[in-house]
């Protein structure tokens, strides 16, 4: 696997995975789905303890994301509800769930022929 800190998209995922690390996301994990999915280049994953923590970390990545890079999503879905928030910039896909969605649906587990891409972050 080529080393992706030269690619932007991984370097936006960054962005976004250090969002969701300062409001205390869980078990931020970041997919490498180009060879498996003609979705997105990237899948990050990323947990909340609450609808409210939910909604802060989505918010936080999406004012990262466009203070670092001007890149405002595409579409962002599940707001209102706040158990799942999936926010598109086309090549990287944000998933921040509540930690029961993640464990029932368990994209991990979907999207397992895609490569998991180490993240320099502390969590």
């Amino acid at each position: 696997m080529p080393d992706p800190a030269g690619d932007p998209i991984y370097r936006m995922a960054l962005s976004a995975a250090r969002a969701a690390e300062d409001k205390k996301g869980g078990d931020i994990v970041l997919l490498e789905v180009s060879q498996v999915s003609t979705l997105a280049d990237y899948f990050l994953l990323v947990s909340g303890y609450s609808l409210t923590q939910v909604r802060a970390i989505a918010r936080a990545i999406e004012e990262q994301v466009w203070e670092e890079w001007q890149q405002a999503p595409r579409r962002i879905e599940g707001q209102e509800s706040g158990s799942w928030i999936l926010i598109d910039y086309a090549d990287l896909i944000v998933h921040v769930l509540m930690q029961e969605e993640r464990d029932y649906y368990d994209l991990e587990s979907f999207w397992a022929q895609a490569h998991r891409v180490n993240l320099p972050i502390a969590g």
